[in-house]
């Protein structure tokens, strides 16, 4: 058995990370977080918008993801998602403004694809702050 897992991380826009060989990758699953070691049986989960992580022997790493899918087959994590983004490049009073911002929005009236932008902003902005948050709490520096 393979002690090593392969983790790719997809975005419409582009590939986030390629193939990085990983030890263990945490999920922001739709029903809870998920676990993933190598030897995982195969399945496809919904994500949601959260914090994914991975270990690489010492290394540690996360990303915020914005919904989408996670394919785990053969020791082969593949997560397309939405949108991510690597943690440490998150500014967390940008991500505060972005929030603001959003919040304001929703509350001006408007037709329904304003109103679907706002909260999806909303939603991003909220994940920056809870990673940055995150991060700040474990003490970890960019």
């Amino acid at each position: 058995m393979k002690s090593k897992l392969s983790l790719s991380i997809i975005t419409p826009e582009k590939a986030v990370f390629a193939d990085k060989e990983v030890s263990f990758v945490c999920l922001p699953a739709f029903e809870g977080e998920l676990g993933v070691l190598p030897g995982h049986i195969s399945t496809v989960v919904q994500l949601k918008e959260g914090l994914l992580h991975y270990k690489s022997g010492r290394e540690h790493g996360e990303f915020s993801v914005m919904s989408g899918f996670a394919e785990i087959n053969k020791n082969h994590v593949l997560v397309l998602a939405e949108a991510a983004e690597l943690a440490k490049e998150i500014d967390e009073e940008r991500a505060r403004q972005a929030y603001r911002k959003a919040k304001d929005a929703l509350n001006v009236k408007g037709d329904a694809i304003e109103l679907d932008s706002a909260l999806s902003a909303l939603k991003r902005a909220a994940v920056r702050l809870k990673i940055a948050e995150y991060r700040r709490k474990k003490g970890v520096r960019s």
